[in-house]
């Protein structure tokens, strides 16, 4: 049986790439902030499946003491080694103006949203003497594009994205595979916290379809990336924005206003 390890994994993107994986008959272990999870309902919605119950680990993906304990909650629950590690904890300072951005919330930001893909995956070689076959990390658009008070944010995922290259060549000589997928817009709670409520509205104004992806279409990729059929890639980021990236920009409004295409 197949482990698989989810920082960030009991809502939006991380729950439901973990019920991807258990779908297919993974073990799969899943973090949280304290208190964030309704573990009842997520243990529902695994047993629907008829998959492995999940093991629900209350974690700060940017604490080292507190990865070690993730790991050593792993080993005695009966991990003997994570096979998949999915890097997908988000929390990053907003930022609103420039006064707003400073080097503790910078330094926090990359701590927890970039760090993890370097930290867990070691610590998980420490304790088991084995590194994951994969290890994938969620970027976001962010990293590339403008967003929104996104300063900190997309600053600490152009870090996670590096990373991932990097990562790929110290690891390549043990065969795992590390890359990243870099989802279009996701209606989650966390996206609205950083951009606002009205978002999503507004974007469903325009004419162009696919704008926003969903946490299970970022999921199906994230299994593809650790499934083996795709070995021959790794230091890869990958877009999951139906293609939408290419053609969100002036000239193409323009185009829609002229009705012409």
């Amino acid at each position: 049986m197949r482990t698989v390890l989810v920082t960030g994994g009991t809502a939006g993107v991380g729950r439901a790439t973990g019920l991807a994986f258990a779908a297919q008959g993974a073990r799969v272990a899943l973090t949280c902030r304290w208190g964030s999870a309704d573990e009842d309902e997520l243990r529902a919605a695994y047993a629907a499946l008829d998959a492995p119950e999940p093991l629900i680990v209350e974690a700060d993906a940017g604490n080292d003491e507190d990865t070690e304990r993730l790991v050593r909650t792993l080993g005695e629950a009966g991990f003997g080694g994570v096979d998949v590690v999915v890097s997908n904890v988000g929390f990053a300072q907003v930022v609103r103006s420039i006064d707003e951005l400073d080097r503790r919330g910078l330094l926090q930001s990359i701590g927890t949203s970039a760090w993890p893909l370097v930290s867990h995956p070691r610590a998980l070689h420490r304790a088991f003497g084995r590194w994951p076959r994969y290890v994938v990390g969620v970027s976001s658009q962010g990293a590339r594009d403008y967003h929104c008070n996104y300063d900190a944010a997309g600053s600490a995922k152009a870090v996670l994205e590096t990373l991932v290259r990097y990562l790929a060549h110290r690891l390549a000589p043990v065969g795992t595979r590390v890359n990243a997928v870099r989802p279009r817009f996701v209606d989650t709670a966390s996206l609205r916290a950083t951009v606002g409520d009205d978002f999503p509205d507004f974007v469903r104004q325009w004419p162009q379809p696919g704008q926003f992806t969903t946490p299970e279409e970022v999921a199906d990729v994230i299994v593809a990336l650790s499934s083996g059929w795709l070995d021959g890639m790794t230091g890869q980021v990958v877009d999951v924005d139906h293609g939408c990236a290419f053609s969100d920009n002036l000239l193409r409004l323009h185009a829609d206003h002229r009705g012409g295409t």
